[in-house]
């Protein structure tokens, strides 16, 4: 039976000790932290999970451990990152298989030609043993067009897309090709409300990692009907993003670890390429925090 996931999935920030490796600790008292708090799904070693500056090895012991840790109580989609042919299937066939539920996608060659993506795309679906999902992040990688996604979704193997991005006209399209044996997620915090109105079934956000229970409550608000609750919510979650000091790493694995600091969750740590939150920046995040109402701050 294939697992799909729904309702709130977190795009997981990697636990890192101070050298920028992986925290094997903080990867299993966060990933019972998330489930804990019900959530849907896990989407791995994405964006938000800096996997784009991870080792194979470090990306293998990421993906095994947190797969072990989540132990099929939710589904956990594991991104391939930027390799090779050969290298993605080396990584796929070294992964724990039994606990994870699919792999996901991102095109990083800005000049391959669609058609010539849609064939390389296909060509990964026929090899990989668990469903893949596609990832459609502009400014990260290269786009997965609508017309690549209606073409695509009809593969056996392809399971659904996750659409990053914030052009509205563009989300409600994506989200006209769902179907049963296709699904379509947005992403980003601010715009979970939108997405169900639009239809969708799990919604992929990052923020995610830090106030889980704030999104869980959207949903159940949505779900009982309660509409202008959940709007006035989904404007506060809005309003606290913005409220948020942000670094220039270009995600915002820093601020959300150190968040999770702050619950016992993790390390703030992030690998190389990035830099921890200034004690500046950590003094305007607790007081975001504060003044939004969290208590464990």
């Amino acid at each position: 039976m294939i697992q799909v996931p729904t309702g709130v999935v977190p795009n997981m920030v990697t636990p890192m000790t101070n050298n920028g490796h992986p925290d094997l600790d903080g990867i299993y008292k966060l990933a019972d932290f998330l489930i804990n708090a019900s959530v849907g799904g896990i989407w791995l070693l994405g964006s938000a999970g800096e996997d784009v500056h991870l080792a194979q090895d470090d990306r293998l012991i990421i993906a095994n451990e947190t797969a072990a840790a989540v132990n099929n109580r939710v589904p956990v989609i594991v991104g391939l990152g930027t390799s090779s042919f050969y290298d993605i299937l080396n990584f796929v066939d070294k992964t724990d298989q039994e606990h994870i539920a699919g792999y996901h996608y991102l095109p990083f060659d800005m000049k391959i030609g669609e058609s010539a993506l849609i064939q390389y795309i296909t060509k990964l679906a026929d090899h990989a043993p668990k469903p893949l999902w596609l990832y459609h992040n502009v400014r990260r990688g290269h786009p997965i067009t609508l017309t690549m996604a209606e073409t695509l979704r009809d593969h056996p193997n392809i399971a659904g897309i996750k659409v990053g991005g914030y052009v509205l006209t563009e989300l409600t399209r994506m989200m006209m090709l769902r179907r049963d044996d296709f699904e379509v997620s947005g992403a980003g915090g601010g715009q979970m409300y939108q997405m169900l109105c639009l239809g969708a079934k799990l919604h992929m956000t990052s923020d995610a990692n830090c106030w889980p229970e704030l999104f869980i409550k959207l949903q159940k608000l949505y779900d009982s009907g309660e509409l202008k609750k959940a709007l006035e919510l989904q404007y506060r979650i809005i309003t606290l993003g913005k409220a948020l000091p942000r670094n220039d790493n270009g995600e915002y694995s820093a601020e959300e670890k150190y968040i999770l600091s702050l619950r016992g969750i993790c390390c703030e740590y992030v690998n190389p390429a990035y830099r921890i939150l200034s004690e500046t920046e950590k003094n305007k995040t607790r007081q975001a925090l504060v003044e939004f109402g969290f208590e464990w701050v």
